[in-house]
């Protein structure tokens, strides 16, 4: 009986890791001309994020405008790049050669509030400078999800 009890209880615990793993979506962000397609992204914890036809493109994560604890990425250019969202917050990126023409972005990972938009908001307001201040127009766009 115990050894039925062991296998059952692993079994669920594989076919909900299974599950877990099976419903996390992948998201495209494809790189135009001068901008990304998607101004704000709204994703799961967990979800995977692409940056598809970078061909002229790079893209790289804002220092300080990303979550405590996440990874800050960089890709080369004219590099595909595939990242997996497992810390909740905000994320701001952007295409170096092309920021002057505001070919900028935000992630959104998991739920916010207005409280969090207003302080990420603050933060990026005192921060950026420069072109880096073409974020503020994404930024301002962000919309709480609770």
């Amino acid at each position: 009986m115990k050894i039925k009890n062991i296998l059952l209880a692993t079994t669920t615990a594989i076919a909900l890791s299974i599950s877990a793993i099976a419903s996390a979506a992948d998201h495209k962000i494809k790189a135009g001309a001068r901008a990304f397609e998607i101004e704000v992204l709204y994703v799961a914890v967990g979800d995977k994020v692409g940056f598809t036809n970078m061909n002229s493109h790079n893209t790289v994560s804002v220092d300080g405008l990303i979550p405590e604890g996440a990874e800050a990425w960089r890709s080369g250019m004219g590099e595909n790049l595939g990242l997996s969202m497992d810390v909740p917050g905000i994320y701001s990126y952007v295409c170096e050669p092309h920021i002057g023409f505001g070919m900028v972005g935000v992630i959104v990972v998991g739920d916010i509030t207005q409280a969090d938009i207003d302080a990420y908001k603050q933060k990026a307001m005192d921060t950026l400078k420069g072109p880096w201040r073409r974020l503020l127009g994404k930024i301002n766009k962000i919309k709480p999800t609770v």
